[in-house]
């Protein structure tokens, strides 16, 4: 697929959204686009809003409270079934009325132009105007589905204070993220035809049968200009992002490069990098590397991309910035998959880089994206299945498979996987991390709620089969639903904070017990639960908008888990949905209906079970003797210990109360020996 048809497959996709979840054709485009951006980690989440005067405009906004910094994002919509161009001019107007709304509401000149009805809006103002002494840098995005020239992009600059940094997603920049995740673009350098240069590397010989091994130093000139080209697609086995200078590490390079570019070979550790081949020539014996196959940045993505930002700067010079670099080649391309992902790990390991980082291709998700291919949505009148979910476990997976065919293929497809059944890694991380009763982590972004989401199912004990499959699209099928509802109310924004604390609040007041299977059954919630959810929206909107903190963002509020632990126990009735409740009698295994166990207590039952019989026995005889604990305490350290003696499981309360009592009496002077 070209870049033309990938446009027009582009508009036709978000036009379903239009229709499926009632948002215009602009906020459509940009909610898509913005898909690809988070996937790609330049943005970290968003939230729409459509505001428009004369000479200001924005489509959707993002602060980060932690790195002191606003996001603002632009949209130019075009509607042609074709690939459309963005002139010059319409570009630096777009950019020139967001950054405009930025400087106006710092000032304190749009807040009495707003109504505090337009909720979102109203509250971006609020924060630019509060932040003026903390906020140090602001992005400007400009998104189309047009093509447009990157040559127009402003220069990054200072001004009062405030780092001004201009970035483009246009339907080219969309495009190569598609090809970068569907596996379609590899990163092919000629160092002699691009940059006149050949590298002068050492060959380390003989070190694997697996990998082959480089030295070599990179020119900082020719990194920057490779970052320049490919951003992200250079990263993608290092799923790091590049958070301007907000870092130490970043604020240490840009300084070095400005202030003593001659010891910054000497300062900085250098680039671990992977590749599918090399390309060497000798001159006189000495090896120099001409080109690379399939490069990537593996460990040194800060370095890179902090070089990159700085060779923005004027009076920028990087002639003596040098950078050592290792090359991994990988001997066999069919190992890349399994030897790349343990070279990125491992190369990470000193600079804190987590196992979540690499966890798209994990056996939990593997599984679910199995079962989405495997598994056929039943059927009310008990005919032939027609349709599935589709899974999308890497971004463009869906449209990769979907245009693969044509013609009558193409139309099976659609019927198979509607679009309105597809859901992402990051979405699964939602309705779960919701379920789990954790809404102020899903508040925090789709990207780090989902690392969130990822430690949490690696210590994962239930064992994913179809029924666990059933059960994550019914919670998927009431996320769905809630936000359906949600949008009917036109409320105004936070419509994310809201369907994630609606589906917590549902979870946490039916036990987590309302019956998935039902809801899998019927590809439906019932009436009665729709009920609920329409009378939950009032709750929850209310306290959302009611921060402990008078003044306080709504967003960095619903983020805060003292804004989930003040709502869950707040009055509701539920008697309505009572014959959506699973009944203990049918929790048995053979209903495969079971109370779930969430990862984290998961590991509070395992550490507990740790504890052995005789540590029991001795702690409750202790308790006794020094008169120390509840009667109750007392007989339940006993009664811990008879069933350590039995190897028997304990139950989620029996651990924490286990845990608890242990800590206690650690504090109060027991010790076993």
């Amino acid at each position: 697929m070209d870049l033309p048809e990938f446009a027009v497959e582009f508009l036709e996709g978000a036009l379903i959204s239009v229709e499926d979840e009632g948002l215009s054709q602009e906020d459509a485009i940009t909610n898509d686009i913005l898909e690809y951006a988070i996937d790609a980690g330049e943005v970290v989440a968003h939230e729409l809003c459509h505001y428009k005067i004369r000479g200001i405009k924005i489509n959707a906004w993002n602060y980060d409270e932690e790195n002191k910094a606003v996001d603002l994002f632009v949209t130019i919509f075009r509607s042609e079934q074709r690939l459309a161009k963005i002139s010059d001019k319409e570009i630096l107007e777009a950019y020139s009325k967001a950054e405009r709304f930025f400087w106006q509401a710092r000032e304190g000149n749009l807040s009495a132009k707003v109504d505090e009805s337009d909720i979102v809006v109203f509250d971006l103002i609020q924060i630019i105007e509060q932040t003026k002494q903390d906020v140090i840098n602001l992005r400007v995005f400009l998104l189309t589905n047009g093509q447009a020239s990157i040559d127009v992009i402003p220069s990054a600059r200072a001004e009062n204070g405030i780092y001004i940094d201009f970035q483009l997603w246009d339907i080219e920049r969309v495009y190569q993220q598609y090809l970068i995740r569907s596996g379609k673009q590899r990163i092919e350098i000629d160092f002699q035809n691009e940059f006149n240069h050949k590298l002068q590397c050492l060959h380390v010989d003989r070190i694997s049968d697996k990998v082959d091994a480089y030295l070599a130093i990179m020119p900082g000139k020719i990194l920057a200009q490779l970052y320049g080209k490919y951003r992200q697609g250079l990263l993608e086995k290092n799923v790091r992002t590049f958070l301007q200078f907000k870092a130490k590490v970043n604020q240490g390079i840009r300084d070095t490069i400005r202030n003593t570019p001659d010891m910054f070979f000497a300062y900085n550790n250098g680039i671990s990098t992977t590749a599918e081949n090399v390309n060497v020539e000798y001159e006189n014996g000495v090896p120099f590397i001409t080109s690379i196959t399939n490069w990537q940045i593996v460990n040194g993505g800060q370095t890179t991309a902090s070089i990159f930002a700085t060779s923005t700067e004027k009076e920028i010079n990087l002639s003596k910035i040098f950078v050592q670099m290792k090359i991994s080649v990988v001997v066999k391309s069919e190992e890349m998959p399994e030897v790349i992902p343990k070279i990125s790990r491992y190369a990470n390991t000193q600079t804190i880089i987590k196992d979540s980082d690499f966890s798209s291709n994990s056996d939990y998700h593997v599984a679910i994206e199995n079962f989405s291919r495997t598994e056929w949505v039943p059927t009310k009148t008990g005919g032939k299945a027609t349709n599935k979910w589709f899974y999308e476990r890497a971004r463009g997976q869906y449209l990769d498979e979907k245009l693969k065919r044509s013609g009558r293929e193409a139309k099976l497809f659609d019927r198979e996987y509607p679009k309105r059944q597809k859901f992402t890694k990051t979405d699964l991380a939602k309705y779960e991390m919701s379920w789990w009763q954790r809404p102020f982590d899903v508040g925090k972004g789709a990207e780090n709620n989902f690392k969130i989401f990822t430690r949490e199912v690696s210590g994962f004990r239930e064992e994913i089969n179809k029924e666990y499959y059933h059960r994550v699209i019914a919670k998927g099928i009431l996320f769905k639903d809630i936000d359906r509802i949600v949008a009917k109310r036109n409320l105004g924004g936070y419509k994310a904070n809201m369907v994630s604390y609606i589906l917590a609040w549902l979870s946490y007041k039916t036990s987590k017990q309302i019956h998935l299977n039902k809801i899998w059954e019927d590809q439906a919630i019932g009436e009665n639960v729709n009920e609920l959810i329409e009378q939950m929206i009032d709750v929850v909107w209310n306290h959302i908008n009611n921060p402990s903190k008078a003044g306080m963002n709504i967003g960095e509020w619903c983020k805060k888990p003292e804004c989930w632990s003040t709502l869950k126990d707040k009055y509701i009735d539920t008697f309505n949905i009572s014959d959506q409740i699973v009944k203990d009698s049918e929790t048995s295994e053979s209903n495969l209906v079971r109370q779930e166990i969430l990862p984290h207590e998961s590991r509070v039952i395992e550490e507990a079970g740790k504890i052995k019989s005789e540590v029991w026995f001795a702690l409750a005889k202790w308790a006794k003797e020094h008169n120390r604990f509840t009667p109750f305490d007392r007989k339940l350290s006993y009664n811990l210990g008879v069933l350590a003696n039995r190897r028997v499981i304990l139950s989620l309360k029996q651990a924490k109360n286990a845990i608890r009592i242990i800590g206690e009496a650690k504090k109060e002077g027991f010790v076993y020996n």
